[in-house]
């Protein structure tokens, strides 16, 4: 498990096409295009398709809603997060999940150089744990679930406790 690494998350997401929307989209185009992809966060992509922010689900509570602003009128440039931390793709998944715990992150941008390759989310990392792309144990998959989500939450307080 030490050597599964972002990039191996990646690989064996679901989902591998980046949604994204650019800085003048308004919030409720944003939301339309994360609820079309089921997706809890998307990209903010400028010029050259540069990344210059992300926006979540939280964003959306936070800054829509408790501030009672327009989702028509607003746009996503005014509300998103910007500064968006990332890792690369040779990152270990428990780092990622170390710096996802600290930061209060629900999501994370994997960036090699200038090269966006994805964005995981706690989810995808907590199903790594729990499903992993492996042979299942001889206990059968309800034992093997168990015991890799009994795993999880080991590894989830050893992070929390640093």
């Amino acid at each position: 498990m030490a050597t599964y690494t972002v990039g191996d998350l990646i690989r064996h997401k679901e989902l591998q096409e980046l949604v994204a929307v650019g800085p003048t989209a308004t919030v409720l185009e944003a939301v339309e295009a994360m609820s079309g992809r089921e997706v809890g966060a998307i990209l903010i992509r400028g010029a050259r398709g540069v990344v210059e922010g992300i926006f979540t689900e939280r964003d959306v509570l936070r800054r829509i809603v408790a501030e009672q602003r327009d989702a028509k009128t607003t746009r996503v440039a005014d509300v998103m997060s910007r500064n968006v931390r990332y890792v690369t793709p040779d990152t270990a998944v428990e780092q990622a999940l170390q710096l996802m715990v600290t930061h209060r992150y629900r999501h994370l941008l994997v960036q090699d150089g200038t090269e966006v390759r994805g964005l995981i989310s706690i989810r995808d990392i907590m199903y790594s744990f729990i499903v992993p792309e492996m042979a299942m144990a001889p206990e059968g998959r309800h034992g093997h679930m168990r015991s890799r989500a009994e795993e999880a939450v080991r590894l989830m307080q050893a992070v929390k406790s640093r």
